[in-house]
């Protein structure tokens, strides 16, 4: 009740609304899929007064060393394709996105890196050594100025 949600093509529907419209703008596994994420990360947070954003870590230590040992890109239950037919066509770690938010101008308010191999449909929250350990990263965004 009272929810806004919206599914399409973001290159194409974000243009189309006002400034600060929603209260949060969600990127659940997008990132990596488009082609400017500076410019749709900016877009969002002119839409939405804050963003939430998912990503898989390609950083994490059995991406590290399936590359390490068999030479070939990683395939895992995170990012299950090949190079050749994934629709990612960038990977980012938990410290690259860090990075990303500060270049772009905005502001990290919050973040959990989780682990799903365990049991928990969840995952577990990892504290210690995130974007070695951590199957994904998740994090609330803001403008400089929240």
């Amino acid at each position: 009740k009272g929810l806004t949600v919206l599914q399409g093509d973001i290159n194409e529907e974000v243009p189309d609304y006002p400034d600060q419209t929603f209260d949060y703008v969600i990127l659940s596994q997008t990132l990596q899929q488009v082609y400017e994420p500076d410019t749709l990360i900016r877009a969002i947070m002119r839409i939405g007064k804050r963003g939430i954003v998912s990503f898989p870590n390609f950083s994490h230590w059995a991406c590290r060393l399936q590359l390490l040992c068999s030479g070939y890109a990683p395939v895992t239950k995170q990012l299950p394709y090949q190079w050749y037919n994934t629709p990612n066509i960038r990977v980012i770690t938990i410290k690259d996105f860090r990075k990303f938010i500060d270049d772009v101008g905005l502001k990290i308010l919050n973040e959990v890196a989780i682990n799903t191999h365990s049991q928990n449909r969840y995952g577990k929250i990892i504290r210690f050594l995130p974007n070695m350990r951590a199957t994904y990263g998740i994090f609330l965004i803001g403008n400089k100025q929240v």
